[in-house]
């Protein structure tokens, strides 16, 4: 059996565009879709591409990696599961995020669950977060000690545009030669 890659999925610049207007360059028109997703009484634009979402949809079908939601949004990221007819994700362990809230801690909130997939569990890891390009977020140092521990991919897109065409690419040649080349994990059944 092998590791299947752990893909950490943010919302906010990743799957939501940050902007009002979508870029057709990005996606034709036709491509996005608008509307709001709800919870506890709030409710948040949403400005997605359709192909992103279809190919979430397929990663997840397909098992080519374990998709954790790892957002600002952490359980209310059902509210989008809902809207844009995506499956139900788990949200990755963050105890930092509380931390981070009581400004306890100065390091990025999004590290620590980024750590554990690739020196705990030991597994691949695709990262998707429009923060990841920041050195403020994620320094150099820790960028490294991510990489070097298990095959990475960390996509950082525009948060005006989300995911585009290149990086679906990107990340399904990444989840390929995982599947290819990652070693097979020893599954025991508890026999001697």
């Amino acid at each position: 059996m092998r590791a299947l890659p752990v893909w950490l999925l943010d919302i906010d610049g990743v799957i939501n565009a940050a902007t009002k207007q979508p870029d057709r360059n990005v996606w034709p028109l036709v491509d996005w879709v608008a509307g709001r997703a709800r919870d506890g009484g709030r409710s948040w634009p949403i400005l997605a591409a359709k192909p992103v979402a279809e190919f979430i949809r397929q990663v997840h079908a397909r098992g080519r990696a374990e998709i954790r939601w790892h957002t600002t949004w952490q359980q209310w990221a059902r509210s989008l599961e809902e809207l844009l007819d995506l499956p139900s994700f788990p949200v990755a362990e963050a105890p930092e995020w509380h931390l981070f809230l009581r400004a306890e801690t100065e390091q990025w909130w999004k590290i620590g669950a980024a750590l554990r997939v690739v020196e705990e569990e030991r597994r691949p890891l695709l990262w998707t977060d429009d923060d990841a390009s920041d050195v403020w977020s994620l320094p150099n140092a820790v960028r490294t000690r991510i990489t070097s521990a298990q095959p990475t991919l960390i996509v950082a897109p525009s948060p005006q545009t989300g995911l585009c065409r290149r990086h679906l690419r990107q990340i399904d040649e990444f989840l390929t030669e995982c599947a290819l080349t990652a070693p097979a994990v020893e599954v025991s059944d508890g026999t001697p």
